[in-house]
């Protein structure tokens, strides 16, 4: 993987954001028009090889009030019966393989977990309407 690094001050906005250190390596992956950092991308062990479970991180504070909102009512749950069974299990597969291809520990715990806060892939075939759509 060609990680890069944060610049120290990224790191230093992120850590104002999360009112904390960080505990492991990340990169910015996304960032406001300004160039502030919106989403990092972990590596998926901790600095002391506890498993990071979110290889992606929205740090924004604003945006992820608002995205915070949107799951606390059921936002993900309500969506992921919009998004073809097929569609999501390609997601999921290809965050897995990005995060295998990061993770330089191969010993011990691994992260697990689903994308966005899914955490599994319904059992529908394509061709099939997501539920919802019949």
């Amino acid at each position: 993987m060609s990680f890069r690094d944060a610049s120290p001050g990224d790191i230093a906005v992120v850590e104002e954001y999360l009112g904390r250190p960080l505990s492991g390596r990340c990169a910015v992956v996304v960032r406001r028009l300004d160039g502030r950092p919106v989403v990092i991308e972990n590596e998926p062990h901790l600095r002391d090889g506890t498993p990071m479970p979110t290889l992606f991180w929205l740090v924004d504070p604003a945006i992820h009030e608002a995205v915070s909102r949107l799951e606390g009512n059921g936002g993900v749950h309500r969506f992921e019966d919009l998004v073809e069974g097929d569609a999501l299990a390609r997601t999921h597969e290809e965050y897995a393989a990005r995060r295998r291809l990061a993770t330089v520990r191969t010993g011990g715990a691994q992260p697990s977990g689903g994308v966005g806060g899914t955490r599994e892939v319904p059992a529908r075939t394509s061709g099939q309407p997501p539920r919802g759509r019949e």
